[in-house]
């Protein structure tokens, strides 16, 4: 369901009908685009206004979809993370990954795994469900800039944002529970 939250009073705007589970959501920068990632491996756009699907992509994964996000700047492009241990990067405009994100450290084993751009994109970083790796790839090259390895468990949560003091503050969370602030 689209909700529109401008108001006093929240009201409802569309019904997104799928045809598989939605593992994840996200809203374009002009607001009238959204994208789901599904159990299907797929992914759907729609339009928030009518609600319709918009497009289909089957099969862009090897397994579930865990995380979509929109690029912060650029809504042409949208980031999957899927159960492949695969992020890709898909030209929204032509249906096709224009570029994926792979590292033998890098391994997904749950459907609530996230992948996130940095706030200027010019970055990819998620982390490892099993050996608790960070790793941050160069969105236009594909090449680890960095791998971080603080967590003693698996990662099962990721989320980058404008905070910290320089302006890229990370969060991530472990199974066990550990949350990690990186600057």
């Amino acid at each position: 369901k689209v909700w529109d939250i401008s108001r006093q009073t929240y009201h409802q705007i569309a019904t997104l009908r799928h045809s598989s589970t939605a593992n994840s959501v996200d809203v374009g920068i002009d607001c009238t685009l959204a994208v789901t990632g599904h159990q299907d491996g797929g992914v759907r756009f729609w339009d928030i206004t009518s609600g319709d699907r918009t497009a289909d992509i089957s099969g862009l994964h090897e397994g579930a979809v865990t995380s979509v996000q929109f690029h912060p700047k650029d809504s042409t492009k949208v980031l999957t993370n899927g159960m492949d241990s695969c992020i890709k990067l898909l030209d929204v405009r032509t249906s096709m990954p224009i570029q994926t994100f792979q590292d033998p450290k890098f391994q997904i084993s749950y459907t609530w795994s996230s992948a996130a751009f940095s706030p200027d994109g010019k970055y990819v970083a998620s982390g490892s469900n099993s050996s608790g790796c960070i790793l941050v790839w160069e969105a236009a090259t594909g090449s680890v800039k960095i791998s971080l390895q603080e967590h003693e468990a698996g990662v099962c949560g990721f989320a980058w944002s404008r905070g910290g003091t320089n302006g890229q503050q990370v969060a991530s969370v472990d199974k066990k529970g550990a949350l990690i602030l990186w600057v």
